[in-house]
């Protein structure tokens, strides 16, 4: 039975629209194939925990699960493909039938752009990829899709430590009471003095946030006149420039940062969200030619992948959606029924 199909009959499977010739061969499947009834496993736990708390445990034990066993039934696959990455899992919650796509997530090896001149570094991620280092002060940062960073080694030995940030990245700043770590934004500035957090600045839309796993993060933004502000773990803090405010919400901090192991964790997004992923990850255009469809639900993990057509191939067979591409710009339509 080849992989595809298998991913079409989980699918059918989990959301209730599978004949009983199908779950007769499910049943069949489950019985003779230790890795297809993992796979069922897994699967079946992410469909009934969706709206619930994933735990990164959960998350971590379910990955390396499905890695070790459909990685060796699919190493031949795996060989020719080295420079991509693979879905490793899509479940789509929406309105018409639903399928879930369980496929392999493998890393991917590439060399980030990084310049370096009289002791100032820049380092850029390529368009679908994910660049990491770490600074001077042995912090950690990865580095999302059309995103870079730039700082001056001596920045590094006075009284601060600091970097330049545009678009988006993650950060695992070690302690240092006395030498406060900053992230300096065209909107936003984050200062803290060691913790674990996501920042993202989009100077299109006008918009910061910031995300915090660990510790405690203070926030100001460059107009003149506004308060420093304190986030606690598992807040989220997002300032727009026409309004002049920090927004803080609780959320599960992991959704916002897992993009840094090459996951995407949707908890009932629409469509909409997942094609603003696309859009950064890509840099690309994507246009609804039925605005009803931006709001098709999903839940789940999406990872990137290197390929822009085995994505939109993956999404076409989960949601039942067509496309077509043209000069940078994705067409998304309802898939036409076959008479």
């Amino acid at each position: 039975m080849e992989k595809y199909d298998i991913e079409i009959l989980l699918g059918k499977i989990l959301s209730g629209n599978a004949t009983d010739e199908e779950q007769g061969k499910h049943q069949k499947l489950s019985q003779e194939l230790p890795e297809y009834a993992k796979a069922y496993k897994q699967s079946q736990k992410l469909w009934g925990g969706a709206v619930e708390r994933i735990s990164n445990e959960d998350i971590a034990r379910d990955k390396a699960k499905v890695q070790g066993k459909l990685n060796r039934a699919l190493l031949s696959q795996i060989q020719k493909h080295k420079q991509k990455m693979a879905f490793y899992r899509i479940v789509a919650a929406i309105a018409i039938p639903i399928a879930i796509a369980v496929s392999v997530l493998f890393k991917l090896n590439f060399q980030s752009k990084n310049e370096r001149s009289a002791g100032k570094t820049k380092i850029y991620a390529p368009m679908g990829h994910i660049a990491s280092c770490q600074l001077p002060d042995g912090t950690m940062v990865w580095i999302n899709s059309r995103s870079t960073i730039s700082y001056d080694v001596s920045d590094f030995k006075s009284h601060e430590r600091s970097v330049q940030l545009e678009g988006e990245a993650y950060f695992q700043v070690p302690k240092n009471q006395k030498v406060p770590f900053f992230v300096r934004t065209e909107i936003a500035n984050v200062k803290v003095t060691g913790t674990s957090f996501n920042v993202k600045t989009d100077t299109e839309s006008k918009i910061f946030e910031t995300v915090l796993n660990d510790g405690i993060v203070l926030l100001r933004s460059n107009n003149r006149g506004m308060k420093e502000i304190k986030l606690n773990p598992g807040e989220r803090a997002v300032y727009r420039i026409d309004r002049k405010q920090f927004e803080i919400q609780n959320v599960d901090a992991e959704m916002y940062s897992s993009w840094r192991n090459g996951e995407i964790i949707f908890r009932d997004a629409t469509l909409k969200d997942l094609m603003l992923k696309l859009e950064q990850i890509y840099g690309i255009q994507v246009i609804f030619e039925d605005p009803e469809m931006a709001n098709y639900r999903f839940r789940g993990m999406f990872s990137y992948n290197s390929n822009l057509i085995d994505a939109l191939e993956k999404i076409k067979s989960t949601a039942r959606i067509d496309y077509y591409i043209k000069n940078k710009k994705v067409w998304l339509k309802n898939e036409t029924k076959k008479e």
